[in-house]
């Protein structure tokens, strides 16, 4: 049986021996049998269930105990009753079409780590934080226990069920360093201290062009050291790191990233080699949106995007919109899958206490506002439907996420994930996005981490983006330079974080963008070092503590903190600070236009205002949530009253995906009478 991904449209769905499966799954850490065959019943065929190498929590800041016996006992001892259990009760009813792909957390058990110490990443002061990611014991030890799995099920009459490999460490599972408090300055290990030098060797060729680069004497391979903390928090300007003079943080934080994806690749590369490339590979990787901070080590997604042995990735979800927290496009453009993780709370949703209770910390930890949901069945829905609305107007996929179990027994929220099976997918491509929003991943490490406003006003943003009317699609810059990058297909570019791009990377923006009469607007820090970029210069100047800015007559706070300012104001000012000067400049260059916004955070009225001046389709003008996509779009109404959507051309008509009933078209308009936070998801369709 051999089982890869294949393109239908821009989607990728999974080919098992030529029959199609869709990315619709369902996920649980309590994966109980009554709600296996609730899902079954609505039609779900894929399912996803994790499965420990190691015996600890999936994170060492809540207190959290293990969710389940782990599989990896010694070296040559395995335990796989659980497996057996959970794929014994997938398949108890003989279901041919079921299949699965285990989340296999490779996170080391407590006896691997007390026999090797040597291997742990370790905190500034030396405290240890489980495996380092540049242990190779680690790698391939796990990779051996990983083996064992994969034989194991193969041995098994429903091996040909288990087409793939979620493959999972770090904190959550998802990759990330871990630590017991953020920021935890990490890994100061030896094994990783080796791994760092000999990245730099490999990048420079010679300690003496290290030490030219890095503007420090090294007498020796051995001389050269981590940053301190110190370092690494702050910069020397007190606003952006300069690519010069603190060359060796930057190639610090560079590696801090690129050790995670060399680790998750070297796994990936294992399953397949063993597999003989006949069974799929995914991983959680790149926050590259919703999680700007360098210390967690999730912003090497292009070195994972390249590689061949990774089929599929994932992320969780945003608020609000339910937007995505990664370059999802960059991720179709290199033939990956993109299945996303559906973390939703319903009015069902319990703590772990419920159906977990031996996983619960002695702390509230899991019983914070955030591990509830809605109060009312119809408030679910709605919840749910969001995340419908975003996988049926994207490429995208999804595992309906019933963390504790449970969270989805009613007949009103299982209706939403039938209708994620069983709506029409692959259709005519009514609409598509003319917006892109591209975010350097590199260009995170020049920010400062004292600096917490800019994590915050990264989130803002998004939810600002959401509420603009319009959808857009998201991008690594580098991807920019690939010739498959659909560049007459948008009308505005967003930067996020281009603060210094590389040659290559101005090169094809200079090329491909600056024409056809496209607008690229740079935000916050993007192009700061690079007034080649935008054509904007700026000049460095300490700003009071709070600042705003103003856009037709309403005020808005800026977020980040300006210590940057244009140094002339050529153009057309579209929003100012207080103090008069310019916040916003949009400038004509003949055949494109460039606009700089100096706060991040700019409102939603600001962005619809740059797109409607770029030409861009507005679906919705009174700051809801739209979705639009293939044949479907949706609407959030953040307030209750009547809500319009606008479509590009007439002709059309309108059905309500959840309900089945027509929805009334007059000309291009769509408008519904909804109630506050409402979801409406509906199919278009040429007359």
């Amino acid at each position: 049986m051999i089982c890869k991904t294949r393109a239908i449209g821009r989607s990728r769905v999974i080919d098992v021996d030529g029959k199609t499966v869709y990315p619709i799954a369902y996920m649980s850490y309590a994966p109980l049998k009554e709600n296996l065959e609730a899902m079954k019943a609505r039609g779900v065929r894929l399912f996803m269930f994790p499965v420990y190498a190691g015996d600890e929590g999936i994170n060492m800041e809540s207190g959290l105990r293990p969710f389940t016996d782990n599989f990896f006992k010694g070296y040559g001892e395995y335990d796989f009753s659980y497996v057996d259990k959970v794929l014994s009760d997938l398949f108890a009813t003989g279901d041919e079409d079921i299949y699965v792909i285990p989340r296999v957390c490779l996170e080391p058990p407590i006896w691997w780590q007390r026999m090797h110490p040597e291997e742990l990443s370790r905190d500034y002061r030396g405290e240890a934080q489980r495996e380092s990611f540049s242990s190779k014991l680690w790698l391939e030890d796990m990779t051996k226990a990983l083996y064992a799995l994969i034989d194991h099920i193969s041995a098994q009459p429903y091996a040909d069920k288990v087409i793939g490999y979620h493959i999972a460490a770090g904190g959550t599972e998802e990759w990330a360093h871990h630590a017991r408090y953020n920021p935890q300055f990490y890994d100061y290990s030896e094994v990783n201290l080796r791994a760092y030098r000999d990245s730099l060797i490999k990048k420079y060729g010679s300690v003496e062009k290290i030490s030219a680069a890095h503007g420090r004497t090294y007498t020796s391979i051995e001389s050269i050291t981590f940053p301190a903390p110190v370092e690494r928090r702050y910069c020397e300007n007190g606003w952006l790191r300069d690519p010069v003079d603190e060359r060796a943080v930057l190639d610090f934080f560079d590696f801090h990233n690129e050790s995670v994806a060399d680790a998750i690749l070297y796994f990936c590369h294992a399953v397949k080699e063993y597999t003989r490339g006949e069974r799929l590979t995914g991983v959680f990787y790149g926050y590259v949106f919703t999680m700007p901070q360098n210390y967690k080590g999730l912003h090497a997604l292009g070195r994972v995007l390249a590689s061949e042995d990774v089929d599929f990735l994932s992320t969780t979800n945003g608020d609000h919109a339910w937007h995505f927290s990664s370059a999802v496009e960059s991720a179709l453009m290199h033939g990956k899958m993109w299945i996303c993780e559906g973390d939703i709370r319903t009015l069902l949703t319990t703590g772990m206490d419920k159906n977990l209770p031996h996983a619960m910390p002695d702390n509230d930890y899991y019983r914070s506002r955030v591990w509830r949901g809605p109060a009312d069945i119809e408030n679910s829905v709605w919840q749910m439907s969001r995340a419908l609305a975003r996988i049926l107007t994207t490429p995208t996929g999804i595992w309906w996420f019933d963390m504790f179990g449970g969270w989805f027994n009613d007949p009103a929220l299982l209706s939403v994930i039938e209708k994620s099976v069983t709506a029409p997918k692959h259709g005519p491509e009514l609409f598509s996005s003319e917006v892109a929003l591209v975010v350097d991943e590199r260009g995170h490490k020049y920010s400062c981490l004292d600096n917490k406003r800019i994590p915050r006003a990264h989130v803002e943003f998004l939810a600002n983006l959401d509420r603009a009317g319009f959808p857009y699609d998201t991008y690594l810059l580098s991807d920019i330079a690939e010739e498959s990058f659909p560049l007459d297909k948008y009308r505005l570019i967003i930067f996020l974080s281009a603060v210094c791009p590389e040659d290559g990377e101005l090169s094809a923006i200079e090329t491909k963008l600056k024409r056809g009469g496209k607008t690229l607007l740079f935000l916050g820090n993007s192009s700061a070092r690079c007034p080649r970029l935008s054509g904007f210069s700026l000049t460095v100047e300490r700003a009071p503590a709070e600042m705003h800015a103003t856009f037709e007559d309403k005020t808005y706070p800026t977020n980040v903190l300006p210590t940057a300012f244009f140094e002339c104001e050529d153009g057309y000012v579209l929003s100012r600070f207080e103090d008069g000067r310019a916040a916003v400049i949009w400038k004509m260059h003949g055949d494109y236009n460039s606009v700089a916004a100096l706060p991040l955070a700019i409102p939603s009225s600001l962005i619809s205002h740059i797109a409607l001046l770029s030409g861009v389709h507005l679906y919705n003008r009174t700051e809801d949530i739209a979705y639009a996509g293939g044949e479907y779009v949706a609407l959030r109404a953040m307030d209750e009253g009547y809500r319009r959507i606008g479509l590009p051309e007439a002709d059309c008509t309108a059905t309500d995906i959840l309900t089945g009933e027509p929805v009334t078209v007059n000309d291009r308009f769509i408008d519904m009478l909804m109630k506050k936070n409402e979801v409406r998801v509906l199919r278009i369709q040429k007359k």
